[in-house]
């Protein structure tokens, strides 16, 4: 009895810190290819910001992540543009079960050039 009270705490500790990391490398995963799916959106002629956004979102929900940020370089997408930024930002406090008190977020962002119309 005394070696099963001194040991589950623990044991239940680990599990929840494993499955917490699960989780967030989850999110890191599903932000990192939300933002280069949204880049390819985005690199199309005639795209806009607003498409980019649209390609983002669905992913998001997917996971249930809280509070994405999504900013595109540059922020009007524009015919002489040779390159686009994508970035994607989540905070751990909105998406994180045991860091609830961190200012800490996971940003990923991709860059890709623009395809032209000849």
């Amino acid at each position: 009895t005394v070696e099963v009270a001194l040991t589950l705490p623990i044991f239940f500790l680990v599990l929840l810190m494993s499955i917490e990391a699960a989780r967030l490398n989850t999110l890191r995963n599903t932000i990192e290819n939300a933002a280069y799916e949204g880049a390819r959106a985005g690199i199309v002629p005639g795209a806009s910001t607003t498409d980019v956004t649209d390609t983002i979102t669905p992913l998001m929900k997917v996971i249930g992540a809280k509070n994405v940020t999504v900013t595109t370089n540059p922020t009007v997408i524009t015919d002489s543009d040779t390159t686009i930024t994508v970035t994607v930002d989540a905070p751990l406090s909105s998406n994180s079960w045991i860091g609830r008190t961190t200012s800490q977020h996971i940003i990923r962002s991709c860059t890709l050039s623009r395809e032209r119309i000849k």
